[in-house]
């Protein structure tokens, strides 16, 4: 792992190397610690080695510096680059008010708030993710573009080349987003080309990116709190041809199959057959095999697990929809059309009479 250490406070660089020494006796991640003593080599390292999981900054980084320069080594790295950044300073009222949004990837701490150790193990966390090495500079996606490059556009580029009906602008969108297909394509696979498992988190988009209501949204009604999703079909709300929203209604873990089934097991008490039986068909609903009526959603951050009742619908006027509802999340597309498509295949069922299946097996048998 591969930190950047900006401060001009030789003793301070001391304290730091020192710990990173002792977190690499005893951890089976090896730190190597990169230290600029300016804000100039700070910068010429963040433009020129670029290689880095993380990066420890001061804020005012010459003698006579009053106005942070390390302000500017933090913009350069979110306007460019994209691995964690933990600003260490006495003074951290010079932090620029662009910069002051915490989050898991940026925090800013006055010296001796936070010991390195702590700061030392909070980058492995996040290095551990795989982030830096995914979104890096030499990480997987530009190992996945060079093969796209070479792969795939190296013969089919003239598609683009000799496009004369879109504008430079829409001819790069449409290129742009064939390649992110190819890399979703490659991301799905493992090495030995088989299916790879998705985390629930890839479910969803949160917050949501598009602007306005899509299917596969998940929303929220803010009088009684409950989940829907959102099922009007796309293309009604892409033209604004929709005057009613249809919404399922997403049940919670308290209510319902989910909390009948997860009672039993909790209580683990009465018939063996009957525990075995919740089991099963409680795995059958997380992996939406126990019927078509059902779809489930899992737990992420904030959004709960909860199963969709494609019985429980709701229909609300496109008018009243903003007032009464908030969108909490979009569903991965990937998701959305099994979503709709079980949804679909639930209503068309029209069924059939039975047979006298004991009569047919008889003939069948003698």
């Amino acid at each position: 792992m591969n930190l950047l250490l900006v401060d001009d406070d030789q003793s301070q660089n001391k304290v730091l190397q020192d710990a990173v020494d002792i977190f690499n006796s005893t951890s089976d991640i090896n730190i190597t610690l990169d230290i600029a003593t300016n804000y100039t080599d700070g910068l010429k390292k963040i433009q020129t080695l670029n290689n880095y999981d993380g990066a420890i900054i001061d804020l005012r980084l010459e003698k006579n510096d009053a106005v942070g320069l390390g302000n500017n080594l933090i913009k350069e790295i979110v306007k460019e680059l994209r691995f964690p950044v933990r600003v260490i300073t006495t003074h951290k009222g010079d932090l620029e008010p662009e910069l002051q949004i915490e989050n898991i990837l940026f925090k800013c701490r006055g010296r001796g708030e936070e010991e390195y150790e702590d700061v030392l193990n909070e980058f492995k966390k996040i290095f551990l993710t795989g982030i830096t090495q995914i979104l890096g500079a030499k990480g997987t996606i530009d190992k996945q573009l060079s093969k796209i490059f070479w792969d795939h556009l190296s013969s089919s580029m003239d598609i683009w080349i000799n496009d004369d009906k879109r504008t430079p602008e829409q001819k790069q969108k449409t290129l742009l987003r064939y390649i992110l297909l190819h890399v979703q394509e490659y991301l799905e696979l493992t090495e030995e080309s088989n299916f790879e498992n998705y985390h629930a988190a890839e479910i969803y988009i949160t917050p949501p990116i598009k602007n306005n209501l899509f299917t596969g949204d998940l929303v929220i009604e803010n009088e009684s709190g409950k989940r829907f999703i959102v099922l009007t079909p796309s293309c009604d709300l892409a033209q604004l041809k929709a005057k009613d929203i249809l919404l399922s209604e997403v049940e919670s873990e308290e209510e319902g199959l989910l909390f009948e089934k997860t009672r039993i097991i909790k209580n683990g008490k009465g018939d063996a057959d009957k525990l075995e039986l919740a089991q099963t068909e409680l795995k059958a609903l997380i992996g939406n095999h126990y019927s078509n009526k059902y779809h489930f959603l899992p737990k992420y951050n904030s959004i709960k697990s909860g199963l969709i009742n494609f019985q429980k619908l709701k229909s609300v006027r496109v008018k009243d929809f903003n007032e009464n509802f908030e969108r909490i999340a979009s569903i991965n597309s990937t998701f959305t059309k099994d979503i709709i498509a079980r949804f679909s295949y639930y209503y068309s069922r029209q069924g059939s009479p039975d047979f006298n299946i004991d009569e047919i097996y008889e003939s069948l048998i003698n």
